[in-house]
C-alpha cells in the first residue's frame, strides 16, 4: 500500500492551489515587437531560401525547356491577342522599379523604427527572398507547362506559331508573381505573429498589391498572358510571400513565473 502524503505537505499543496486560482494576476504577456530574427542569428533560414531561389531560377531558365511540339492554347480560352510593345515595356518598368522601390522602402521603414546594423536588413531580406523564391518556382512551372502565349497562338490552325522558348512559357505570369510575393510578405510582416508590429508594412502591402494588380491586368493587355496566367501568378506569389515571412517567425517555450501576486505566463515568438 502506498503511504499517504504527510498532512503538512497536503496542506501546503492545497494552500498554493487556492492562492493561484484566486489570484487576479493570471495573464499571458504579449510577445516582443520584433517578429523576425535578424541576421546573423537567423541567417540559416535566409541562406536556405536564397539558395533554393537561385537553384530554381537557374534550372528553370537554363537546364530545362518547354516542349517545342506541344500545342497548349492560352488557358482562359480567349485565343490570340495582339502584342502591345508599349504596354509590355510598362509592365517591365512596374516590375523592376516596383520591386526595387519596395525593398528600399522596407529598409527605410526599418531605419525609421530605430533598427541598426544587421537588424535593419530584416525586412529587405524577407522581401528579396519572397520575390526570388516566386521567380524561381515560376520559372520551373513555366517550362513544365509549355503553354503558348496569346500573342503567338494561331486561332485558325490551333497551333503555337512560335518555337521560341519564351513564347511557350505563358503559365504562370512571371511579371505578376514577384510583386504579389512582395505583397504577401508585407502582409506577413504587418500581422504575424500576434499583432501589427510594423506600421509602415501596412502601406507597403497596399502599394505592392496595387502594383501586382496592375501587372495582372496589363500583361493580358500586352498579349503576353491569359487571365489564368496572371491570376495564378498572383495567387502563387502571394502565398509564397506570406509563407516566407512565416518561415522567419520563431517560437520559444512558454515560461511560468510565480510571484506573490499570482502566476504570469510569458511566451516569446
Amino acid at each position: 500500500m502506498i503511504a499517504s502524503a504527510p498532512v503538512s505537505t497536503r496542506a501546503l499543496t492545497l494552500s498554493l492551489s487556492l492562492a493561484l486560482c484566486a489570484s487576479p494576476a493570471f495573464a499571458l504577456d504579449p510577445p516582443p515587437a520584433r517578429l523576425v530574427t535578424p541576421l546573423p542569428g537567423g541567417g540559416a533560414t535566409d541562406i536556405t531560401v536564397l539558395a533554393l531561389s537561385l537553384t530554381f531560377t537557374v534550372v528553370g531558365n537554363f537546364a530545362i525547356h518547354p516542349s517545342s511540339t506541344a500545342q497548349v492554347a492560352p488557358l482562359d480560352g480567349l485565343g490570340h491577342r495582339d502584342r502591345d510593345a508599349d504596354v509590355s515595356l510598362a509592365t517591365d518598368l512596374i516590375l523592376g522599379i516596383g520591386a526595387l522601390g519596395s525593398i528600399g522602402a522596407s529598409l527605410a521603414g526599418e531605419l525609421a523604427q530605430g533598427s541598426r546594423g544587421w537588424a535593419s536588413l530584416r525586412a529587405p531580406l524577407i522581401l528579396t527572398e519572397s520575390a526570388g523564391l516566386s521567380l524561381g518556382i515560376v520559372s520551373m512551372v513555366k517550362n513544365l507547362g509549355g503553354v503558348c502565349r496569346p500573342r503567338a497562338w494561331n486561332d485558325a490552325a490551333a497551333t503555337c506559331d512560335s518555337t521560341a522558348d519564351d513564347d511557350r512559357r505563358s503559365f504562370p505570369s512571371g511579371h505578376t508573381a514577384p510583386l504579389a510575393a512582395l505583397s504577401g510578405a508585407s502582409l506577413g510582416m504587418w500581422l504575424l505573429p500576434s499583432g501589427r508590429r510594423d506600421p509602415w508594412a501596412a502601406g507597403l502591402f497596399a502599394v505592392t498589391t496595387a502594383l501586382a494588380a496592375s501587372n495582372l491586368t496589363l500583361r493580358v493587355a500586352a498579349g503576353a498572358h491569359s487571365w489564368v496566367d496572371t491570376s495564378a501568378g498572383f495567387a502563387l506569389g502571394f502565398s509564397l510571400g506570406l509563407a516566407t515571412a512565416a518561415l522567419h517567425v520563431r517560437r520559444a517555450p512558454v515560461t511560468v513565473a510565480v510571484s506573490g501576486s499570482g502566476v504570469a505566463l510569458s511566451g516569446v515568438w
